[in-house]
């Protein structure tokens, strides 16, 4: 049960820190994105990315299993992990750089474990009677995020806004597009600068949930 939990905050993690990604990094030009594995006699770290690009990558050789093998560093940016007697944050990623972050320890399961925050942008669940919102992101900063209540299964349980951005679904007699997003109108606002193709796979990602 509690890998399950890990599991899923770990899911929340990656969307959260996706999010923010989207909403501040400008597009840069790729300069290389050739992968290399580590060929290694330590177990932590063999047969892992040892770099991507020239951005570098190290893993913990620790005696403390909340860290060990886990992620060290990406090119400047160091990770650290909680080490807690709190289940609801023990063993998950405490810093990014020096972005701290928060998880709830909460009386409500919709919330319970999951990323409280990052830094100073706060991260929000609904605690709700419809099933297809309940325990889903509600808010990541001043950005909302809604769902479909609705009796078509193509859109139902899925996003249909973030901040002031619209995705519908098409419903369609052809599975290879019935169900996939069909359009992303408007802004996300809130000084997000995100492209298509970024909110394009935060949604993805988060209808996967």
């Amino acid at each position: 049960m509690r890998k399950i939990f890990n599991l899923i905050s770990l899911r929340i993690l990656s969307l959260v820190l996706l999010f923010t990604y989207v909403c501040n990094v400008k597009a840069q030009t790729t300069e290389s994105t050739e992968i290399k594995y580590y060929k290694s006699i330590f177990p932590e770290e063999n047969g892992k990315p040892e770099s991507i690009g020239n951005k570098k990558i190290e893993y913990y050789r620790s005696i403390f299993p909340e860290e060990n093998g886990k992620i060290k560093s990406i090119g400047d940016k160091k990770f650290e992990y909680y080490r807690s007697i709190f289940p609801e944050e023990n063993g998950k990623v405490k810093s990014i750089g020096d972005k701290k972050i928060e998880y709830y320890r909460s009386i409500f399961p919709e919330e319970n474990g999951k990323v409280k925050s990052i830094g100073d942008m706060s991260i929000e669940y609904y605690r709700s009677i419809f099933t297809e919102e309940d325990g889903k992101i509600k808010s990541i900063g001043n950005v909302a995020i809604q769902y479909y209540r609705s009796i078509f299964e193509e859109e139902n349980g899925k996003i249909k806004s973030i901040g002031g951005a619209q995705i519908e679904y098409n419903r369609s007699i052809f599975p290879e597009e019935n169900g996939k997003i069909k359009s992303i109108t408007g802004n996300i606002g809130d000084d997000c600068n995100s492209t298509p193709l970024e909110m394009y796979y935060f949604i993805l990602n988060a209808n996967s949930k």
